[in-house]
């Protein structure tokens, strides 16, 4: 009796955990450095449209003749922002002048 049961919750458990592993967001960390300085590139004025210009130099950075275009994740973008939004009104302005400290402050 015990055994059958394992034979049922034991798959059922490693399906759950595929279907976890599966809606987990992937990136590597050169694809959150890449998100970081495309972010610290934009105006920094307007948050509203962070994710849409960080969208179009992303996917405008394609050429027509690519085989392999790199495709917008909102999921990157959006924790990127909110990184962003956790930093103090001092380091977003300090950020907002100087690409190299905000990539800094972004990758911490």
């Amino acid at each position: 009796m015990v055994v059958s049961q394992l034979k049922i919750i034991v798959p059922a458990l490693l399906i759950i955990a595929l279907i976890g592993w599966w809606f987990m967001p992937h990136y590597s960390a050169e694809d959150k450095a890449y998100y970081v300085s495309v972010f610290c590139a934009i105006n920094h004025e307007d948050e509203t449209v962070f994710l849409s210009d960080m969208s179009g130099v992303i996917e405008g950075s394609n050429s027509d003749y690519a085989l392999q275009k790199i495709h917008f994740n909102a999921d990157l973008g959006k924790k990127v922002v909110k990184i962003w939004q956790t930093l103090s009104p001092q380091d977003q302005a300090r950020a907002a002048q100087d690409n190299i400290t905000c990539q800094r402050l972004l990758n911490e």
